[in-house]
């Protein structure tokens, strides 16, 4: 006769608490599916709009405040919130992104939004890197900001010998930074010396901004440049 099992282990448990072990159980096995199912439509969200965008760089991140497996069932997402800290923006990067997507529908051909909101966060080492890019001959030593003036100042050459002030300003939904006036040992540089040195700084003014976003305000504040930007209704297309 074979010995029954002894022990906790070996104990039948009573039906009722039978039942509920098992319920334990599914609940486990279905929060793990649930799970795995909102990281997977999280992910396809971030690659549609990854895809859409790719000035919105690597870190992309993204967030519907809800439920990302139930929105992609329904097909639409009141609001989409995006966050970047490797976008670029014009000749500007890496740069600080907040987008929000209104009304974002997935019926159809193309993944559609009824307009967007961001806010772009310069630093003053990318206004140096962009400087740098527009004249790869010049050494740049740093970027200061007069939030009171709306300038930026360059410190160019050795031990910043030389100091370029840079003004930004919106034009066409485009940001551009323009040379105001620059300084060699105090001495102030003739303006056709000033043109020479600054023409590459708009030459990615016409690159597209992501999700056809557009500049509605510039300011200069003490670590950088903070910009507005605004588009309204458009299909995402993979670019």
């Amino acid at each position: 006769m074979t010995p029954r099992p002894s022990g906790v282990l070996g104990r039948r448990l009573p039906r009722g608490r039978r039942f509920v072990a098992v319920v334990a159980v599914l609940a486990v096995t279905g929060l793990t599916a649930a799970g795995t199912g909102e990281w997977a439509a999280g992910r396809l969200l971030r690659d549609r709009i990854a895809a859409a965008a790719p000035g919105l760089g690597a870190d992309l991140t993204v967030s519907a405040g809800g439920s990302a497996l139930w929105d992609l069932a329904r097909q639409q997402i009141p609001q989409l919130d995006l966050s970047s800290d490797d976008a670029t923006l014009g000749r500007l990067g890496p740069v600080d992104v907040q987008v929000r997507l209104e009304d974002v529908r997935f019926g159809g051909r193309a993944t559609t939004v009824g307009g967007a909101t961001a806010e772009v966060t310069v630093p003053l080492s990318a206004v140096a890197d962009a400087v740098q890019a527009a004249a790869p001959s010049v050494a740049v030593d740093g970027a200061t900001a007069d939030p009171q003036a709306g300038t930026v100042t360059v410190a160019l050459g050795f031990g910043g010998a030389a100091q370029l002030t840079l003004r930004p300003s919106v034009v066409d939904g485009r940001v551009q930074i323009a040379a105001v006036s620059a300084q060699i040992l105090g001495q102030a540089l003739a303006p056709a010396r000033l043109a020479g040195l600054t023409k590459g700084m708009g030459q990615g003014a016409q690159h597209a901004y992501p999700l056809g976003l557009r500049a509605t305000s510039v300011r200069v504040d003490a670590d950088g440049l903070r910009i507005e930007l605004s588009a309204g209704p458009r299909a995402l297309k993979r670019t």
